[in-house]
């Protein structure tokens, strides 16, 4: 674990403008939770079921809920470890287990038989894309694929109907997961050198640490630019994974050919996405894309048809089926004419 580019993340993160650059109130509670258990185990399985790292921007599942709690519901949870009622939990445990693997089973069939499935198998790369303890994953002719990648994949093919990706050469995403989509992106299309990658805290560092695990060097941490008054790209063809926090965007000198955000601006206040969309066209980008879920939370989310009025009613929205029609979901797509 790099516990000094955690700790330096979590430290300067009270220093900021919260309003601005801090986790809004879909993202506080996850965000402990996920601090508490990267403190203690590490990242190593967090696309898995051991750990309550991933939940909401990983592809990890949830077995044991108590993985889920913070301070409070772990204190209360302990109440489990009282003999008589710790048997009955670890028996409830290995019931849900089994139910579990079952469901990830069938999943994979699912994925397996899929037509569309094999076409983007055809068509893309996937390389090295179950690392972390990921479990939800399929395999096919000896080899393993994850399934969120494989909707990684879907969802750039439907966008490469309104964008050239080989055209394009630097590229800016804002929650960006743990990672993923510049990874399956960057295997892809070799052409995209010059990447900014920001997420908030910890999901930074979940993320930066996921790509150098892939590209070692290439990747540029939080501790390689924080003295810096400025962020920009290097003036070479190298592959370039600028990893920040939300508070130094206000550093960054540099402009982008395509802007990525997949459902989490949804879940920022408004007062946030203005800012981002403030940088965004300061940044001269050529091209944008924004993907969100359908069933939102009017609660806890926005209507995702509503984030086009942050960029002056320019973008193109499309409802599109998900990888596997079947299961009746439907993304939108906001996209630049």
């Amino acid at each position: 674990m790099n516990k000094d580019l955690l700790q330096r993340l979590l430290s300067d993160e009270k220093n900021i403008n919260r309003d601005l650059y801090s986790a809004g109130s879909y993202w506080d509670y996850k965000n402990l939770r996920s601090t508490y258990h990267i403190k203690k185990n590490g990242i190593k399985n967090f696309r898995g079921i051991s750990d309550g790292i991933g939940s909401s921007f990983s592809d990890n599942e949830i077995l044991d809920v108590r993985k889920e709690f913070n301070i409070k519901g772990r204190i209360v949870g302990k109440l489990f470890n009282l003999p008589f009622l710790k048997k009955i939990f670890d028996t409830q445990l290995k019931i849900t287990r089994g139910h579990l693997n079952v469901s990830i089973q069938n999943l994979s069939i699912v994925y397996q038989k899929n037509i569309e499935v094999l076409s983007l198998l055809e068509k893309y790369k996937f390389r090295n894309t179950t690392e972390f303890g990921c479990i939800k994953k399929m395999n096919l002719h000896n080899n393993e694929y994850s399934i969120h990648y494989l909707n990684m994949a879907d969802r750039v093919e439907k966008l490469s109907n309104k964008f050239d990706f080989k055209k394009i050469n630097s590229y800016f995403e804002i929650g960006g997961g743990f990672g993923s989509n510049i990874h399956f992106l960057v295997t892809n299309f070799p052409n995209i050198k010059k990447i900014i990658y920001l997420d908030i805290v910890p999901n930074i560092y979940v993320g930066t640490e996921y790509l150098r695990f892939h590209y070692k060097e290439n990747v540029k941490d939080y501790l390689s630019y924080k003295e810096k008054e400025r962020i920009s790209f290097s003036k070479n063809n190298n592959l370039e994974i600028i990893c920040i926090p939300p508070w130094e965007i206000e550093k960054l000198d540099i402009e982008i050919d395509h802007f990525h955000n997949a459902a989490s601006f949804v879940e920022m206040p408004q007062i946030t996405i203005n800012n981002y969309c403030k940088y965004i066209k300061k940044f001269n980008t050529k091209q944008i894309s924004l993907i969100s879920y359908d069933g939102y939370n009017p609660n806890t989310t926005s209507n995702p048809e509503l984030l086009n009025s942050f960029f002056d009613n320019k973008l193109e929205i499309e409802w599109k089926d998900t990888l596997i029609k079947d299961y009746n979901r439907k993304l939108i797509y906001l996209t630049s004419i």
